[in-house]
């Protein structure tokens, strides 16, 4: 839905966009000595939402879902003049340290415009959005000509994607390969799908089995194509069609690597009743193909609803299930919101993406890459704007992976989720979103978005909701050991907070109680460890690792 800015505006002004969609607990801790702290003069108890979190009995562990789409390397970005969505950006700017900050674990390697494409011809007059793509980027194809020999490692011109896919290891990632061609090329089918599977299975022994002078870096994920059900974007042929290539290209897959994962669809549609669903199902099952994990996109631009992705992970995991893919991973592989104007401001949409990630941790989802974050980091890759550092915060929770229970949250935006580490810290991640109230309570007709003559998507019904006792919090931790002192640093993340310090406390008696204002939308991290005493304590931890990525490259 990205590709189409200006007629999804256009829609929307001829209103042609019609109506379509567990409580936790989390304590902050705040300066007192005592278990019950001052109440600020300007806070009201009737605003803020009463939070526990039960710091005594882990309930599982944290699962990672920060995955992202672009590579951190220069040649793969989001052309400069390529403006909708916001995540353009110079071509040369390594975003490496960025992603070392937040701790990204997964990158996929769509939409990098040559690179990591098999065989991509921009600026064609088919191609929605072609002309915003140079055709002088089809150099960098891996195959760039159609007529030489697949089993040639002179026809192959692995250069620009062996520098990007290099980057993600480097990172601490792993790479999601997406075999096909990035927004803007031709969409026509390969004209032999043998030839391009022979293609395919020499991409994956290049890099996972060091053919053509190429690595091993034993790729797990191989994701074939990309959105062929909308419109005729990325795949101008048949259902059947693709059908019939996602068999032979996965198939090259495994005679490559057995032990490579291999999946798809991709699909932009997850709510339609499209031959991308259950007929593929249908097809992969009777012909016993290898599907080792369905990918599905959403953008939850008509809703604003952070829950959107819980919902249609639900569908996605039910369908698996009656079709007997019990083992077939569920992979939202580009998610994001807010793409039409008005654009949410910086720290709405960081808080969202808080949220939503929060929110995904109880959801039937293996593995979600936000589309993209190779433009959160700045001009150096290493100044995260208000998302980047909702990333960054998101990555600490790596340090406390023991999930705590929680009471008091909701899943209207008020999200929030605690974690303890082996040696008793514990943290706790809270995300006040508000969906904007344009966008609660049902659509003026049905809920579909029409985009003539494209496509039409059918969205999730709005929801209803009253937003209460969302201005703050009143945060209570239980069952942490007694007879210690315990500091408690509070990182926010606000329109005036750069995941700054609002706050150190020391507290020596339990339960720790916090009581702040935390008005929608802001984000908040709180630190909770014992300290000995007459330890010294630091009082802004916070923005520490890319304060200190700053002056690292300072003095290079």
């Amino acid at each position: 839905m990205r590709h189409f800015a200006t007629l999804i505006r256009a829609c929307l002004v001829l209103n042609c966009l019609a109506a379509a969609a567990g409580n936790l607990d989390t304590t902050p801790v705040e300066a007192s000595k005592k278990s019950t702290p001052a109440a600020s003069a300007s806070i009201r108890q009737d605003d803020l939402r009463k939070i526990t979190v039960d710091a005594g009995a882990p309930a599982g562990r944290l699962r990672s879902l920060l995955g992202v789409n672009g590579a951190p390397a220069p040649g793969g970005h989001k052309p400069e003049n390529f403006k909708f969505g916001g995540w353009n950006m110079p071509e040369r700017v390594d975003v490496s340290e960025g992603y070392r900050m937040a701790r990204i674990d997964l990158v996929r390697t769509h939409d990098a415009y040559g690179p990591a494409d098999i065989d991509a011809k921009f600026e064609s007059a088919s191609a929605p959005g072609g002309g915003l793509i140079s055709a002088r980027r089809d150099v960098y194809d891996i195959f760039p000509d159609p007529g030489a020999d697949p089993n040639n490692p002179l026809s192959y011109n692995f250069g620009p994607t062996d520098q990007i896919v290099a980057s993600i290891p480097k990172v601490g990632a792993q790479v999601m390969f997406r075999l096909g061609r990035s927004e803007g090329a031709d969409a026509e089918p390969p004209k032999d799908f043998d030839k391009y599977a022979a293609i395919v299975r020499h991409i994956v022994m290049h890099y996972n089995r060091g053919w053509a002078k190429g690595f091993h870096y034993h790729i797990r994920y191989w994701e074939i194509w990309n959105e062929p059900d909308l419109g005729k974007v990325f795949w101008a042929g048949t259902a059947q069609q693709y059908f019939e290539l996602y068999g032979k290209l996965a198939r090259a897959v495994k005679a490559a690597d057995r032990h490579a994962l291999v999946g798809g669809p991709a699909i932009a549609r997850p709510n339609d009743d499209t031959p991308y669903r259950d007929a593929f199902l249908e097809y992969v099952r009777s012909e016993h193909l290898p599907l080792d994990f369905y990918s599905w996109h959403w953008y939850a631009t008509d809703s604003n609803d952070p829950l959107d992705f819980v919902r249609i992970s639900r569908d996605m995991r039910a369908r698996l299930d009656k079709h007997h893919f019990w083992r077939t991973r569920s992979m939202v592989t580009e998610w994001n919101y807010g793409l039409l104007e008005p654009m949410p401001s910086p720290v709405q949409r960081a808080s969202f993406i808080t949220a939503a990630l929060i929110y995904m941790q109880d959801a039937p989802i293996d593995a979600a890459t936000l589309y993209r974050a190779d433009s959160l980091f700045g001009s150096d890759g290493m100044t995260p704007d208000k998302t980047g550092q909702a990333l960054i915060a998101l990555g600490r929770l790596k340090d406390t992976p023991l999930r705590l229970r929680v009471k008091g949250s909701d899943l209207n935006g008020f999200a929030v989720e605690a974690a303890k580490s082996a040696d008793g810290t514990v943290q706790i991640l809270l995300s006040n979103y508000q969906i904007p109230p344009e966008f609660l309570g049902p659509r003026p007709a049905a809920d579909v978005l029409h985009v003539p003559p494209v496509f039409d998507v059918r969205l999730l019904a709005r929801r209803s909701i009253s937003y209460r006792n969302n201005g703050g919090y009143d945060l209570t931790i239980d069952n942490l050991p007694a007879n210690r002192r315990y500091s408690v640093e509070r990182c926010r993340i606000s329109a005036s907070n750069d995941l700054a310090s609002v706050g150190t406390s020391v507290h020596t008696e339990i339960p720790i109680r916090v009581r702040e204002a935390l008005p929608p939308p802001a984000i908040e991290l709180i630190t909770i460890r014992a300290v000995e005493a007459g330890e010294i304590i630091d009082g802004d931890r916070c923005a520490a690792p890319f304060q200190a990525s700053v002056a690292n490259r300072t003095a290079k």
